[in-house]
This record gives C-alpha cells, sequence and structure tokens, in this order.
C-alpha cells in the first residue's frame, strides 16, 4: 500500500522523507528504495513537506548580487572588492540580503590567527548578525571604536563585537570605554591603562576591518547614538566634513577633517585603520554615496559592500 495512501497525516513521515533528501542529500530513487515506496511517492511527500511548512527554499544572497555592477565599480574605483545586492521589496530585507552576502566574505577570510575590526552601524549589525560559520576558530574579533553605552542596541560596537565573534565561534574584544570621553587627559590615561590598551594593540594587528560609513546627518551612528550631540553637525559640516567612520571625520577628498573632539577619541586611529589590509566598507542609502566616494579616495576603505542603488549613485558621482 502507498505510504502516502497509508499516512497521509502522518508529519513524522513526511519529515523523515525531507530529513532523508534535503540534509542527507540522498537522491529520490535512493529514498524511495530505502523505504520500500515508489519515486513518485517520495515526489509527493517533498512536495507535501513544502506545503506543511517543513522545508523553505530560499535565494542565497549570492544569488541576488549584481556581479556586473560589482565588476563597474571596482574598475571605476580601483578597489580591491566590491559587493552589491539588489534591492528587496523593503530596505530591512536589503539589509539583510546585503548583511548575508558580505558575511560570507567575511567567513571565507576568517582563517586561524585572523583579526577583524569591527565598528559600529546598522549594517555592520547586519552583517555580523548574519555570520554562521568560521574556517577556523582562532578568530579574534576587535572592537575599532569605544563600546560603553546601551547593550541592547544591536548596532552598538560592543554588541556588534560579541555577536560577530560569536557567529565565527572566536574570540571578542570590545573596548569598555566610551568612544569620546570628557577630555583628552582622561583619553590618555585610559589608553594607558592594561585592559584597553591591548584593545588598541589587537587593532593594529588586524587584517580585515569591517566599518560603518555615515553621512554627515543625524542619521549617522555617531549622532544617533550620542556620541557627538546632534547639536554640532552644523559646525562640522561646516569645516567641510563629508562623511564619517569609527568617529572620525574626513571632507571629500578623504582628508581627516579636525574636530574638538579628536583627542577625546578612543577609537582606531587613521593611520592604524588605513593599514589594514583589507578595509571592508558597508552602507546603505544613495544618500551616503559623496561618504563612500570620499573614504574610497582617502584610503579609508578599499573594498565595499552596498545596495544596487547607492553603488549606482556611487558610479554615477565618480
Amino acid at each position: 500500500m502507498d505510504i502516502m495512501a497509508r499516512h497521509r497525516r502522518d508529519d513524522e513521515t513526511i519529515l523523515r522523507i525531507a530529513q532523508m533528501r534535503y540534509d542527507q542529500r540522498l537522491p529520490q530513487n535512493e529514498i524511495a528504495r530505502a523505504l520500500d515506496i515508489s519515486e513518485s511517492t517520495v515526489s509527493r511527500a517533498l512536495k507535501a513537506a513544502m506545503d506543511l511548512g517543513f522545508v523553505e527554499i530560499q535565494i542565497s544572497p549570492t544569488g541576488l548580487r549584481d556581479f556586473a555592477l560589482e565588476r563597474r565599480l571596482t574598475a571605476a574605483y580601483g578597489i580591491d572588492l566590491a559587493v552589491v545586492v539588489q534591492p528587496r521589496s523593503g530596505g530591512a530585507q536589503t539589509a539583510d540580503v546585503l548583511g548575508r552576502a558580505v558575511a560570507r566574505l567575511v567567513e571565507e577570510r576568517a582563517q586561524a590567527g585572523a583579526v577583524i575590526g569591527v565598528s559600529d552601524g546598522d549594517t555592520v549589525a547586519a552583517v555580523a548578525a548574519a555570520v554562521r560559520r568560521a574556517r577556523s576558530t582562532d578568530v579574534d574579533v576587535v572592537s575599532l571604536i569605544g563600546g560603553v553605552g546601551a547593550p541592547q542596541i544591536p548596532s552598538h560596537s560592543s554588541e556588534v563585537c560579541r555577536t560577530l565573534a560569536t557567529g565565527l565561534g572566536g574570540r571578542a574584544w570590545q573596548l569598555p570605554v566610551p568612544a569620546i570621553v570628557d577630555g583628552a587627559e582622561a583619553a590618555a590615561h585610559l589608553k594607558a591603562t592594561s585592559t584597553v590598551g591591548a584593545v588598541f594593540d589587537l587593532m593594529g594587528r588586524a587584517n580585515l576591518a569591517l566599518v560603518g560609513i555615515g553621512a554627515i546627518n543625524p542619521l549617522a551612528t555617531v549622532f544617533r547614538h550620542g556620541v557627538i550631540p546632534s547639536d554640532k553637525i552644523e559646525a562640522i559640516a561646516t569645516a567641510g566634513a563629508v562623511g564619517t567612520i569609527c568617529g572620525w571625520f574626513y571632507g571629500p577628498r578623504g582628508a581627516l577633517i579636525p574636530t574638538e573632539f579628536d583627542d577625546r577619541t578612543l577609537s582606531v586611529s587613521p593611520r592604524v585603520l588605513q593599514r589594514v589590509p583589507m578595509r571592508l566598507g558597508v552602507a546603505m542609502h544613495a544618500t551616503k554615496a559623496p561618504a563612500i566616494k570620499a573614504a574610497l579616495v582617502g584610503g579609508w576603505i578599499n573594498a565595499v559592500g552596498l545596495d544596487a542603488e547607492t553603488a549606482e549613485e556611487l558610479l554615477r558621482i565618480r
């Protein structure tokens, strides 16, 4: 008697067939022989597994990448690597797809002895949340900017560091200080402590830096998280800044724009960041294109992870 006729509502049997097909990767004819049923019965069981929600089919983030646009970007800007994904129906979904696409890249580079530096930011957080495995668990993940604050915010640097390290199975080195302290003397004192000094030393050994890129507006993480008061935006923009990375500000050609906060900032120095072999900037929204361009021109980053709309705008303003 046909197994589906006997167990038409037998979820356990349907699930077993689905596991044999998708987990064990057995061909349908082998499943049929093992269970002494027909191949058509196996086929119907697999369809039932999808109908019942036991099996879900997702398009890999690799399948949503725009490789032609990536090639145009690398050629136009002379950069090492670009990851560009096509937009989904909503911004959150696009961020998820971009996060997963970049996460695959991070996983590939997380080899034994790797040191990965991370900043704060929503897109960086999406990458961290999507990491699922690594080539080795002998990996150190280090915060590139101070992380004392509200840990419930996923885009906070401490949370990004912890999440990424957990996903990779590596070690998290959070920077247990505010991104900006009250004075230069306090900043120097904290850097001189063994705990904080060890984190800064590790930053200098990073072979991959994953950083968010902010425009000079209230949505930038550095302003939105209250690291720098939003009432300072106008003055920073007037000074010539077009973008921000790790709490530092830079102009249209990528030159550092000095601010009153520089000697109070506890973050990877621009000099150390620009020595990291791969500096991967991730961002969404076309309004950030000038900030991304300046970061590329100035050497703050040498690789990008973007949505297609932002990539197109980046090419337009080249």
